[in-house]
């Protein structure tokens, strides 16, 4: 009996084609958070700092500790309530305990695992409030 020569090379074909693959491209890491500054001073007990209508930028926060805000209108434009971007990352907290002034929007945050996440509102008249909370 005579035996094909190319028999065993085809045999061989799938493994060799799978051997010579290119190699799978490398994940991508997660770009870095931006950089981050402390908190104001606490004014709500149990909490890691305070935030308000003239903050801007990015606000390091640890996971657990949670942050307050107060948001004072100027005149008619009351603030809408304050929200998370990311509810996973930073939760809305029970503001139940706060009694805020008139023409005052609080707001109360825990962070609840790493990432970063924006906090924002909106006033009547359009202006718009936004920071960034880096939990670490």
């Amino acid at each position: 009996m005579r035996r094909s020569p190319t028999l065993p090379a085809l045999l061989l074909l799938p493994f060799a084609a799978a051997g010579c693959a290119a190699p799978a491209p490398a994940a991508q890491a997660a770009p870095p958070p931006p950089a981050c500054r402390a908190l104001a001073e606490a004014v709500v007990p149990q909490t890691a700092g305070t935030l308000g209508e003239n903050d801007s930028g990015a606000y390091c926060l640890a996971v657990g500790a949670q942050l307050a805000v107060f948001l004072h209108a100027d005149g008619p434009g009351r603030w809408a309530g304050v929200v998370s971007s990311a509810p996973a990352v930073l939760a809305t907290a029970s503001t139940a305990r706060l009694t805020a002034p008139v023409g005052v929007t609080p707001g109360q945050f825990r962070a609840a695992a790493r990432g970063t996440a924006e906090l924002s509102s909106q006033d009547a008249t359009g202006r718009s409030w936004r920071v960034t909370v880096v939990v670490d």
